[in-house]
């Protein structure tokens, strides 16, 4: 949270002094240039060498630049006032509520986080309206260091809970196996499962045990790089208390199809118990699956058949009855459903369930009642439930404009849905959904805070001519009475990469910038996922150029018509998003460029002559 609340300080700070380049004195790194050559053509990397990060010599100059911005920061007017306003901002909620699951038998689980805490804690109630109930508090879960519960996965009825715990902002985490009842920790924990559950733990549906991806044993002298390689899934057995010895799918395991290095397996047991669906995920997010008996799978001696393959592009499904709901961009940009037998023998016997049209297919859940479907509409979301017998299609009311994410871990067979509803202007809310009725109730597991929904800001919603004329969606939050004089400071941000949208989101903290008379947009450019596939491949590869095009056309027309002018606007951007914030500051006279990376040792140098800033908490050195 502190280097969140900094980040939205230094770059508000950053964007009303727009002589801060000239301020800041950048001694100059000595050049050792580097050449190699790619079908041809000579590429030259005069600073390669600080890419070792352990130098001495880079450690030394990297941390001073840190002392030389922290220095530059506190001698801004005005800026300790400006940090208590995003503290009072950042606190005025007594806490924030994440990662909510309800279970069919109305059990709920979640993450909060109270003011002041350093990490979210998991607690659970019997249903909606029950008693709060503590399961695990990572400041007192032992173990030396920063602890954090990165994900967890209840079984069927609740009765265990696997979470996993990561120390020191690792990239690895530990999993952990707890029986709720009594909060008792059963077995030995499993160490080197994956972080966000990427690849999740799967229960069996009599909660015996469960399956879950293993990542492969780093070595000393293995690169860094082979973290995420060659895992399988392995069995925890809950009566032993213990993960077994030999994988049960992967490379390796008895009768298990081969796997490429860079595919991430996971095994999935039907919800009548009979059938083991076997599958990956490939480096493009597509699926493969397989199919074979869940008992022989349990006995060691599974018999695969190939069902999904990864040239079917299915990137989403479900399971209801003896049904998997598939979604694909095969031949649909913008993705389709299909309904495929688990009993089937290849794609071929899918049918359709609902077809590509102008709205983005984004993520399917199964419910006892319908099939809900969460749509991105030209960045707005939408809402939409498939009756499973007549296919009728009813789209559901949302409580106000924004995205909306079907939330929980893959939990079937419950009645309904939960949705996170968040708006540019009003924080995330959750959303029960049932067959009763085509409107959400509210979910009160997260109060509104005072400021989670201010009345005097409003989002405008434009589309800007791109430099081949391609429209580009542009969303522009401000207060009401910001005239379109041009004396507007403005922050532009965008992302532009890997198929993902930019959607409507709110941070309370951006109200510092905003009722302060400043504008946040946000480009949508070309490279993210607001029109499906389409839109991905129209900003990657040899088309990537179009990602900082369209960014700059949005600055333009934000000074074409009156918001800011150039001297007032201000670009930024975090990892993809740094990439595009690069190649758009040099192109856009007046606009200067601020790199705040989230840690010393993440952070790569600019040639001298361009302006950067090394991010420093207020106070200390920014850490992991």
């Amino acid at each position: 949270m502190a280097i969140e609340r900094t980040t939205v300080l230094l770059l508000i700070v950053a964007a009303t002094l727009g002589t801060l380049a000239d301020a800041a004195e950048i001694p100059s790194p000595p050049v050792r240039n580097v050449i190699d050559t790619y079908y041809g053509v000579p590429v030259e990397d005069p600073y390669r060498y600080m890419e070792d990060i352990n130098q001495p010599e880079v450690s030394t100059w990297m941390r001073a630049q840190a002392d030389r911005t922290d220095a530059l920061l506190k001698s801004i007017p005005g800026r300790a006032q400006l940090l208590d306003r995003v503290t009072t901002l950042e606190s005025a909620v007594a806490a924030r509520v994440r990662s909510v699951t309800r279970l069919p038998n109305g059990r709920i689980f979640y993450l909060k986080q109270k003011s002041g805490e350093l990490q979210p804690s998991l607690y659970m109630r019997e249903r909606m309206d029950g008693r709060e109930r503590l399961l695990v508090d990572p400041a007192r879960h032992g173990g030396p260091g920063l602890l954090a519960i990165t994900a967890y996965f209840p079984s069927p009825a609740g009765r265990y809970i696997a979470y996993n715990v990561s120390e020191r902002g690792s990239e690895r985490a530990t999993t952990y196996v707890m029986e709720v009842k009594t909060l008792h920790v059963i077995g030995a924990a499993v160490d080197r499962t994956d972080i966000l559950g990427n690849s999740p733990a799967k229960w069996r549906p009599d909660e015996r045990g469960f399956y879950f991806n293993r990542l492969n044993e780093l070595t000393p002298g293995t690169p860094g790089t082979e973290k995420y390689r060659n895992s399988h899934v392995y069995y925890f057995d809950v009566a032993q208390g213990r993960a077994g010895d030999q994988p049960a799918f992967g490379n390796g395991a008895h009768a298990s199809p081969t796997l490429l290095p860079e595919d991430r397996p996971f095994v999935i047991v039907s919800p009548d118990g009979r059938t083991a669906l076997g599958g990956m995920w490939d480096d493009a997010a597509r699926l493969t699956l397989y199919v074979a008996r869940a008992a022989d799978l349990l006995r060691g001696e599974p018999d695969w058949h190939l069902l999904v393959e990864a040239s079917d592009e299915v990137s989403g499904y479900d399971i209801h009855g003896d049904a998997l709901y598939l979604l694909t961009h095969k031949n649909a940009p913008r993705s389709r459903v299909l309904r495929l037998p688990i009993s089937a023998h290849s794609m071929t016997d899918a049918s359709p369930v609902l077809e590509h049209s102008k709205a983005v297919i984004q993520r399917i859940k199964a419910s006892r009642e319908g099939l809900y479907v969460q749509l991105l509409d030209g960045g707005k979301g939408r809402l939409a439930r498939v009756d499973y017998h007549s296919g009728r299609i009813t789209e559901l009311a949302l409580p106000y404009p924004g995205s909306v994410r079907i939330a929980g871990p893959d939990v079937t067979g419950g009645d309904g849905v939960l949705v996170e509803v968040a708006g540019w202007t009003h924080a995330s809310q959750l959303y029960r959904y049932t067959s009763a009725s085509q409107i959400g109730q509210h979910v009160a597991l997260q109060p509104l805070g005072p400021f989670d929904a201010p009345k005097d800001l409003v989002a405008d919603e434009v589309t800007v001519p791109s430099h081949d004329g391609v429209l580009v969606p542009l969303s522009i939050i401000h207060r009401k009475d910001v005239g379109l004089t041009g004396d507007a400071p403005t922050i532009l941000t965008g992302y532009g990469a890997y198929g993902f949208a930019e959607e409507p989101a709110f941070d309370p903290r951006w109200l510092a910038w905003l009722e302060r008379g400043g504008v946040y947009a946000v480009a949508h450019v070309r490279g993210g996922g607001e029109y499906g596939e389409e839109w991905h491949n129209g900003g990657r590869r040899e088309t990537k150029p179009n990602t900082w095009k369209d960014a700059i056309a949005c600055a333009s027309y934000l000074i074409a018509h009156g918001y800011t002018r150039a001297e007032r606007l201000g670009i930024t951007g975090a990892s993809a998003g740094g990439v595009l914030s690069n190649l758009v500051w040099p192109r856009s006279p007046g606009m200067f460029y601020c790199w705040v990376p989230c840690s010393i040792e993440s952070a790569k140098p600019r040639p001298p002559g361009h302006m950067f800033f090394v991010l420093q908490i207020i106070g200390s050195r920014c850490r992991r």
